[in-house]
């Protein structure tokens, strides 16, 4: 994942700090949002992901109550996916319109390590 967090970082003008804390939110909302099964294989597939979401702390209270209250208003839409993750990306200072750049550099990477049909697994459960 390292990576991947330098070229986060490179790319869209991030600290490492953020652009590990944004590649968290995004991991956390796959991992919500896709099969048990297909996740564990996301991670098994893509070097380095679990070890990021096991020493990444804990969501905090804003992004949680955000995710929840997005989930209650747009449910497994990109809209309501978009509110916890809009939040968690407000606390790392990562303006919204380059927490949305994430998405395409993740999913390159994924395709690199995982294949195309973990990455359309991964667009699905991310809407992106």
């Amino acid at each position: 994942m390292d990576d991947l967090v330098k070229r986060l970082s490179k790319e869209l003008g991030v600290n490492k700090k953020q652009a590990q804390g944004g590649l968290v939110a995004l991991l956390r909302a796959g991992q919500q949002n896709m099969a048990r099964a297909d996740f564990n294989q996301f991670v098994a597939d893509i070097p380095g992901a679990d070890k990021l979401l096991k020493s990444a702390p804990p969501p905090s209270t804003l992004s949680s109550l955000a995710g929840g209250i997005g989930s209650l208003f747009g449910g497994r839409t990109a809209a309501g996916r978009w509110a916890g993750l809009a939040a968690s990306f407000t606390e790392l200072g990562v303006a919204l319109n380059t927490a949305k750049k994430f998405g395409p550099i993740i999913i390159e990477h994924v395709r690199q390590h995982g294949g195309e049909d973990l990455v359309d697994k991964i667009k699905v459960a991310l809407r992106i």
